[in-house]
């Protein structure tokens, strides 16, 4: 969990203790429900801008600090057939099926590939409601 910093923690220790001001007055008088309601559900946009102002300034101290070190690159690979695929998907299913339909068209591009002698790389896609693929496919010649 992310370290709070004193002000926010302050704002939200104020707030919690007026929203339990503002509920003890409901139980104490029923007949100004309605209109207490309404001041807790102002006091959730509070809380959340609060919460937005603490985010704000992490983003700023995050800012501040030195970047990490990049990771090192990996070599590249070397091999008869390279591939590269990007996907890019809303949902764990849309995925699936995306991944699914990138093997299908992948398939039939090694299949005609193989049969090439001299066969330049190939490259495919697809861009839908389920999210999209890219694909680069080379070779080193026919395997």
């Amino acid at each position: 969990m992310e370290k709070v910093d004193d002000l926010t923690r302050e704002k939200l220790r104020e707030w919690q203790m007026r929203r339990l001001e503002i509920k003890d007055r409901i139980q104490s008088h029923p007949e100004q429900t309605l209109e207490l309601s309404k001041v807790l559900d102002l006091m959730d946009d509070e809380h959340a801008d609060i919460l937005s102002q603490a985010e704000m300034i992490r983003a700023t101290d995050a800012a501040d600090e030195p970047a990490p070190p990049a990771a090192p690159t990996p070599p590249p690979l070397t091999g008869a057939f390279t591939l590269q695929l990007n996907v890019a998907a809303q949902s764990a299913e849309d995925l699936r099926r995306l991944l699914d339909m990138a093997v299908f068209e992948l398939q039939q591009q090694i299949s005609a590939m193989a049969s090439t002698p001299d066969a330049r790389p190939q490259g495919g896609g697809m861009s839908g409601s389920l999210g999209e693929y890219r694909f680069e496919l080379g070779s080193q010649g026919n395997a």
